[in-house]
């Protein structure tokens, strides 16, 4: 357990959810005085992380009797966002726990355990996975013949959650980031290309593409999906990676190259950026005026002529609007004040960014209205940024409008830099 000092203005985005309570921590004395001992004082908050990325307090109390008497366990959540998945924070609290009995000379580890299970049991609470009927698998026979798209699926398990992914070429991996409300065929016209170039590795976000689907609004945060991906990069151990981002890919794989550059040996943003919580453009604000009052997304992608069975590869992963939570609500979770979630993680991440030297190719799409702007800002971010590519007759579906082209330029950039 690694304790932390968030600053004032991270505090400032959280509320403070109390989880657990404890008013007579004295009366076992031993107790009471181990963990004075371990946190340092005898009333306070200290703060650490959890593996889910969630910043936790425990806070003591001191009533004059020589030990710490009361000890609360909050948890801070974006003050704008629903609470995390009850499961998240199940599984947070019992690593906690179980490390507080290890620091005691009288508590078990195993006890905490042995009541945890009592619990699942007797009230079906404390349940540190997923619950029954609250992911979807979108069924794989929605996926057979998917024109232009030859590979194979691949899985692996992030966080009880099966996150699929394909792959293609040889040598260092070249990561390409979907956005919304896509999947990894979007790339199918700039794999070709790049494959010749290095190891090709799609993902498709959790709630998207062949990937499981949790159904809960609450599933789905900014911080959920850059950790998500984040620990799928750590999964497949890839390293020197050429990431390749559109759209939400950017705003999660930006944020996560901040967090893991020894990683990452180049970026090429197309048609993205990193929000900070200081203003969108009205395009922008449109469409999510727009999708917040949709029901269903009618995936429509591109801006040239798509046969009907292309348009049907990118319905597939819905079959009905049950399946689409993530791409509902992504259009909420974009920073568009400062005190919005995620706001102050971008603003940390991007004083990060400011000190890489990673070279950077910006590509925007000539008919994008929503994203030239944020692409054109990331010169403000980025050092060693090269000028921004504008591809001709394309827009905010860059793959699609123009996938073998910008293939092209990326592979040419990649043998200089």
């Amino acid at each position: 357990m690694e304790f932390v000092k968030p600053s004032a203005e991270e505090l400032s985005c959280l509320r403070a959810d109390p989880l657990l309570l404890e008013q007579e921590l004295d009366v076992r004395p031993e107790v009471a005085e181990d963990i004075e001992k371990v946190l340092g004082f005898r009333a306070g908050r200290a703060y650490w992380r959890s593996e889910h990325d969630y910043l936790y307090a425990i806070e003591l109390a001191d009533l004059g009797r020589g030990r710490p008497s009361m000890a609360t366990v909050y948890g801070c959540w974006d003050r704008y966002e629903p609470r995390p998945p009850d499961h998240e924070i199940d599984a947070d609290l019992l690593q906690f726990l179980k490390w507080l009995a290890g620091q005691t000379r009288s508590i078990a580890p195993a006890d905490i355990e042995m009541v945890v299970a009592f619990a699942q049991r007797q009230t079906g609470g404390a349940q540190t996975t997923w619950h029954k009927g609250s992911v979807l698998h979108t069924p794989e026979e929605r996926f057979a013949n998917l024109p232009g798209f030859p590979y194979e699926a691949k899985y692996i398990e992030i966080e009880g959650l099966r996150m699929a992914y394909v792959e293609h070429g040889a040598g260092d991996p070249i990561l390409m980031l979907h956005g919304e409300p896509t999947w990894g065929y979007i790339y199918r016209k700039m794999i070709p290309a790049l494959s010749q170039a290095g190891r090709v590795v799609v993902p498709d976000l959790i709630g998207f593409g062949r990937s499981d689907k949790p159904v809960a609004d609450n599933a789905y945060s900014y911080k959920s999906h850059v950790r998500w991906v984040r620990k799928f990069i750590q999964a497949l151990d890839l390293k020197s990676i050429t990431l390749v981002c559109q759209d939400w890919g950017g705003l999660i794989g930006l944020r996560i190259v901040s967090q893991l550059p020894e990683r990452f040996k180049r970026i090429v943003p197309m048609n993205t950026g990193i929000p900070n919580g200081y203003g969108m453009g009205e395009a922008f604000m449109q469409w999510r005026r727009y999708s917040q009052r949709q029901t269903m997304l009618n995936v429509r992608i591109g801006s040239v002529f798509l046969s009907e069975a292309e348009q049907g590869a990118y319905q597939a992963p819905f079959p009905s609007a049950e399946y689409q939570a993530a791409a509902l609500v992504f259009p909420r979770l974009v920073p568009i004040r400062p005190d919005h979630p995620g706001a102050y993680d971008n603003r940390v991440a991007i004083e990060k960014l400011r000190t890489l030297d990673i070279p950077v190719l910006p590509i925007c799409g000539e008919n994008d209205p929503i994203t030239a702007g944020a692409v054109r800002a990331l010169s403000q971010v980025f050092k060693n940024i090269a000028p921004v590519v504008t591809i001709k007759n394309a827009g905010h579906f860059i793959q699609e409008d123009a996938g073998e082209e910008t293939a092209r330029v990326i592979a040419e950039w990649m043998k200089t830099s």
